[in-house]
């Protein structure tokens, strides 16, 4: 009568410690789509990063027709802005999903298809995102991203023209921008604070002179990248 109650605690016990360990530490599995668009997920929350966008748009990057099929359920949906190369509006209807992103992204959905960034910060524990407005030319509003998530900390440049915002952001595990973004970085001698970065939004065929492999991974297309 008394394994009962010790086989319930000891449950209850490595339960316990294994929510907190996932919790404070999660590690996030990075999936390059194409462009700028990625796929993350820590197995609980799931989130894509400017996709579904139109494939082959502006000469940048083609997928497979069938990837906008198998997205998730219940995943986040999140836009940098609306050019077809990063957003296909055709294309997340049909997920039945909810999305956040500037005007015009989000304009003419309905506002169940919709959050707000409150709703979505409010929505689930060790997940925030912050907004910041960056210029991007021929973009009518353009944003960048700061993710905190299973306490790391995610910069998401789009096609932010400078590294000025990206350079006050400090502290950061991880980097997703384009190599302009690295370069402009560069050649004004300015600090990106972070431990990693991801190149996107290269050409399938560019060549890009990569000097720093340790610290800054040149994606290939369905690549799979570990952020522990």
């Amino acid at each position: 009568m008394k394994k009962a109650p010790l086989k319930f605690f000891l449950t209850v016990a490595v339960s316990l410690i294994s929510f907190l360990s996932f919790s404070q530490g999660g590690k996030i599995d990075i999936k390059f789509i194409g462009n700028c668009g990625f796929f993350m997920t820590d197995g609980n929350i799931n989130l894509y990063i400017d996709f579904p966008y139109k494939s082959g748009a502006h000469g940048y990057m083609t997928y497979d027709p069938g990837l906008s099929d198998s997205i998730r359920d219940h995943s986040i949906f999140l836009f940098t802005h609306g050019h077809s190369d990063h957003y296909n509006k055709k294309l997340f209807k049909k997920t039945n999903q909810k999305l956040y992103g500037p005007w015009p992204v989000a304009l003419y959905l309905s506002g169940k298809r919709k959050y707000t960034l409150k709703a979505l910060n409010d929505s689930m524990p060790d997940f925030k995102i912050a907004e910041f407005k960056t210029k991007h030319g021929f973009s009518l509003k353009h944003c960048s991203y700061l993710i905190v998530w299973n306490n790391k900390r995610i910069f998401i440049s789009g096609d932010a023209e400078t590294a000025d915002t990206l350079c006050q952001k400090k502290n950061l595990d991880l980097v997703i921008g384009p190599a302009w973004v690295v370069r402009d970085a560069n050649k004004r001698n300015m600090k990106i604070d972070t431990k990693k970065i991801i190149i996107c939004h290269h050409r399938s065929q560019e060549t890009i002179n990569n000097q720093n492999k340790e610290k800054i991974t040149i994606p290939v297309q369905n690549q799979w990248i570990e952020l522990k």
